[in-house]
């Protein structure tokens, strides 16, 4: 079972952990915005928000969303794991947001200006670019934007092009090895602040104990659906008449467990 010293940001449990400093989600967001000195104060809209919907039941757990003092709001979000349906995956986040922002009876105008920023721990779009950035605007005419004032920007720690600023690409290689050691290489004040807040925390032994809960509860919900998975697979093998020996060895599920689907 991993520890919590086994973290970089590019694990959620951390990276939520290291964003509750103010000061470092500002500098990151100006970072990737790139409007140094805009942002002045942030307000936490309930730290790793879930939000659910009334009409499916199903939520979805945001990283960091904040508000500024403009009323912007921002999501920013660590993906460690490949996905092809990522697109998809911004646009459940944004109509969630949406749904939270807009109260009952309140005209569309009142919608926040948003920035939903993911964090990628592999290329999303497979273009070697370190930064997507996607906006509504018209097929017809390039120049007509649809001004719904959301942003999508999708930023890749393994990108290869020469297409992002130096202090950008260092942030980026800092996500999956955040050591001291790999802030001190580059000099940057941002990423010698994220080392010393990660040690911090790494040290801080209440947060320590979360995160071995987290992991436990988390390894008993990955179990679980594994166990699923193996009698659902079983179930079927059964109903095609697979012989017994042939189902044990395929789920790992003993002769009784098979006999009583």
């Amino acid at each position: 079972m991993r520890t919590i010293q086994d973290l970089n940001l590019c694990d959620d449990f951390l990276f939520h952990e290291v964003m509750k400093d103010e000061d470092l989600t500002i500098t990151l967001l100006e970072r990737v915005l790139g409007w140094e000195g805009k942002i002045k104060k942030l307000v936490y809209l309930e730290g790793e928000k879930t939000i659910k919907e009334s009409y499916s039941g199903k939520s979805v757990r945001l990283d960091v969303y904040v508000e500024d003092e403009s009323l912007v709001v921002y999501n920013v979000e660590i993906q460690q794991k490949h996905s092809k349906t990522i697109g998809k995956r911004s646009r459940k986040y944004q109509s969630s947001m949406d749904m939270r922002l807009l109260k009952k009876g309140q005209d569309y105008d009142k919608l926040n200006k948003q920035y939903i920023i993911f964090i990628c721990c592999f290329d999303p779009f497979g273009k070697g670019l370190h930064r997507y950035t996607f906006s509504n605007l018209c097929h017809e005419d390039r120049i007509l934007s649809l001004e719904d004032e959301t942003q999508k920007i999708f930023l890749n720690t393994r990108g290869t092009a020469d297409d992002a600023d130096p202090q950008l690409r260092e942030f980026l290689e800092f996500i999956e090895d955040s050591t001291r050691e790999r802030a001190e290489k580059t000099g940057d004040p941002f990423l010698l602040s994220l080392a010393e807040r990660i040690e911090q925390i790494k040290e801080d032994e209440e947060i320590g104990g979360c995160f071995m809960t987290f992991e436990e509860k988390l390894q008993e919900v990955q179990k679980e659906t594994s166990e699923e998975k193996d009698f659902e697979y079983a179930r079927k093998m059964k109903a095609k008449n697979y012989p017994f020996a042939d189902i044990q060895e395929l789920t790992g599920l003993s002769e009784e467990e098979i006999q009583k689907l």
